[in-house]
């Protein structure tokens, strides 16, 4: 790793640039941006009408006592939406179950998977909704920690994961979704702190038609563990379970993977402070060396950090940035970009262990590309429980704003007292508390006059400290 201010200073400028991010401090009119269908994303809220739209949630873990999960299907509209909810099993053999759902309006309709599909060591679910309209979402729940996640709007055949870790016995499981009736062929290949390995037996490796394939890894003390899947025939959907047990993370995360690279990510939450631990993973996946730029954003205007951080990743490499080794970062929360000349190249995941009460609770977030900044953000998963900085939320505008956040109930989406018109300043960053009752148990929509990113610190479970982190929907 090395520092070349004006390298990476241009990046930062072109970046934000193509964000419309400028000198200018006059407020400027932006209209409403939702993201619409086009090559693999991560998730959002499509807009326009579809004759079918459909959502693939990533799994959840079953088959045995304290582990499940739900899908969360939100309809914000005045009339009932209607469509039909598939749950995948990993058992072999297992049939796929389908059962019409009806949402009424302005509700969320919550299923169990568990219950549809009792069989297997994980569920996955495919929601189809006639018309399009509403969005979806998922909870995973386990003894170390529940996990939210969007669901993709697409299956693809291409996934990544820029992390990935074995240490003191921590589990690592790829789970796999074919939700198509023909059998896919994936090939799956890791790189490791000792370069790239391609396991024979993880090459042409069958998914039979509606199911879901398991990958568990055996626990070999690996702190880097990334993976790629590509499949060869079929398109798939895949996750990564981790179960930390030391090394520095402990809990439990369920990761959607990046369905496609990107030449940047960007992150609303992120933290200097006592007991906590950053790190980002950034993942080269293309044929040839690139030149990373992090950029840490909603930093006190005061501060002289340099701000210029660059990492050399070689081809098919993975290099991990640790913030407690870049010199100056101002202590508290930030925002950060991560970018490079080179096209379409990268994934990058954030990995943020937290103090949790008398222990850590480690979150993992794959970034969020530059075409997802919305004036609007979605969630049909809400917390069930106060919390003090239950979202992030990054203006990437140069133009001061506000934030509302809205509760979705029988009337409509209606702002929560407190939480309307909250000042948010030009290329700032805030936490908005998640703490009226009006807001607990709900899904919710941030709202802003500028483009934002936003995640989302969600607890737990009942008897466990600390949060865990996501992206809700862009759109």
């Amino acid at each position: 790793m090395r520092v070349q201010r004006s390298a990476a200073a241009l990046v930062v400028a072109v970046a934000l640039a193509g964000l419309g991010i400028s000198s200018r401090d006059e407020p400027v009119e932006v209209p409403s941006t939702f993201a619409s269908l086009g090559n693999p994303t991560m998730p959002f809220v499509p807009s326009g009408s579809f004759i079918t739209s459909s959502w693939f949630c990533p799994g959840v873990p079953g088959g045995e006592e304290g582990v499940g999960g739900s899908i969360e299907i939100t309809n914000p509209a005045d009339q009932p939406i209607a469509g039909r909810v598939t749950a995948y099993s990993s058992e072999a053999g297992a049939a796929a179950v389908d059962r019409p759902v009806v949402v009424p309006p302005r509700s969320t309709t919550s299923i169990e998977l568990s219950a549809l599909q009792p069989r297997g060591s994980y569920v996955s679910a495919l929601v189809e909704i006639d018309g399009g309209g509403g969005f979806v979402e998922q909870i995973a729940r386990h003894p170390a920690g529940d996990a939210a996640s969007a669901c993709a709007n697409a299956a693809s055949s291409n996934w990544w994961f820029a992390d990935g870790f074995t240490v003191d016995d921590s589990s690592l499981r790829l789970v796999l979704t074919n939700p198509y009736p023909d059998a896919a062929i994936v090939d799956i290949g890791f790189v490791t702190q000792d370069g790239i390995r391609n396991p024979g037996f993880l090459q042409g490796f069958p998914i039979p038609g509606r199911s879901v394939e398991v990958i568990d890894l055996p626990a070999r003390d690996e702190p880097l563990l990334a993976a790629r899947v590509v499949a060869t025939r079929g398109r798939v959907v895949a996750a990564r379970a981790q179960h930390y047990l030391g090394g520095g993370r402990l809990g439990y995360t369920m990761t959607l993977g990046a369905p496609s690279l990107s030449s940047q990510y960007y992150f609303a939450d992120g933290e200097v402070g006592e007991g906590v631990s950053e790190q980002y993973a950034i993942y080269n996946a293309s044929d040839a060396d690139v030149s990373v730029f992090a950029v840490f954003l909603g930093l006190p205007p005061t501060t002289d950090f340099l701000n210029d951080t660059e990492i050399e990743v070689a081809k098919g490499d993975v290099v991990v940035l640790d913030t407690a080794d870049i010199e100056g970062l101002p202590p508290g929360r930030h925002g950060a970009v991560f970018s490079t000349f080179a096209a379409d190249s990268i994934v990058v995941e954030r990995i943020l262990t937290r103090p949790a009460g008398d222990s850590v609770a480690t979150s993992v977030v794959v970034g969020s590309p530059p075409n997802l900044a919305s004036t609007r953000w979605s969630a049909s998963v809400g917390t069930p429980t106060p919390v003090e900085a239950g979202l992030v939320v990054l203006n990437v505008d140069s133009v001061d704003t506000t934030v509302t956040v809205s509760t979705l109930g029988p009337g409509g989406l209606v702002p929560v007292p407190g939480l309307e018109q909250i000042p948010l300043p030009a290329a700032g960053l805030i936490t908005v508390p998640l703490t009226d009752p009006a807001v607990l148990g709900r899904a919710f929509v941030v709202e802003s006059g500028q483009r934002i990113f936003v995640e989302r610190l969600l607890p737990r479970g009942d008897e466990l400290d600390g949060t865990s982190g996501s992206f809700p929907l862009a759109g």
